[in-house]
């Protein structure tokens, strides 16, 4: 499945908007109170948007901005908390693709990254907390040349190692009130980082005749990105 990175943006404005909104409407008075400055052992998951800016020349035939939209999972737990600091461990799925048309071909591309998430965490209270994420894991490649006068679409498949190391900010926007102090349920994240996989050979083929009808040049799927997210704890 290809994700058009117009519909990806929609979406990801879209939820957002409407958890904030749906959350100040629920929130009363009492709702309103500064959170706690001890961590509590919670599980998040997050909905967002990535954007990956990538200049390798291998990814030209499969986009034409250097550019890969991807849907962001993410889904971690606290595991050790002292004082204003805590770590947390969790899995990681982005998805997403791009097409093209390389010398009147139709090409598409697409990334998925698994990856496990390791944060530490600076608590500042009400203003939410920043945290460093380093992320190591897998990803799978796929791409795809449709060439008219072959019998089949030529196609590749690849695993390969993948890292991430970001940093971001995590703004709580819905605190539940809990004894003396707060619990906050809502934040908004906003992360930016390098994203790393060594370089993929592109050589495509169809059946058995995989790797020996087209060889286009490596793409290396590495580059800064952002990560625009709403967050939710429980």
């Amino acid at each position: 499945m290809k994700i058009n990175k117009t519909t990806l943006s929609v979406v990801a404005v879209s939820v957002v908007f409407g958890l904030c909104h749906e959350a100040r409407a629920d929130a009363s008075p009492d709702e309103v109170a500064t959170p706690s400055p001890r961590h509590e052992t919670v599980g998040q998951f997050e909905l967002g948007y990535r954007g990956s800016f990538v200049t390798s020349a291998g990814l030209n035939p499969f986009s034409t901005d250097d550019y890969l939209a991807q849907l962001s999972l993410v889904a971690s737990r606290t595991l050790f908390v002292r004082g204003p600091l805590s770590f947390a461990g969790g899995v990681s799925w982005d998805h997403g693709g791009t097409s093209a048309t390389s010398r009147g071909d139709a090409t598409s591309l697409l990334l998925d990254r698994l990856t496990v998430p390791l944060e530490g965490r600076l608590q500042f209270r009400r203003w939410g907390y920043a945290f460093l994420r380093v992320a190591p894991g897998a990803a799978a490649l796929r791409v795809e040349v449709d060439d008219p006068s072959a019998p089949a679409p030529l196609k590749k498949s690849q695993w390969a190692f993948a890292t991430d190391l970001s940093a971001g900010y995590s703004f709580p926007i819905w605190t539940v009130a809990h004894g003396a102090h707060g619990v906050s349920r809502l934040w908004l994240q906003a992360e930016g980082g390098y994203g790393w996989m060594p370089d993929a050979s592109v050589d495509l083929g169809t059946g058995a005749m995989q790797a020996s009808n087209v060889n286009l040049a490596p793409i290396a799927m590495r580059g800064g990105f952002f990560r625009a997210a709403v967050a939710a704890s429980f």
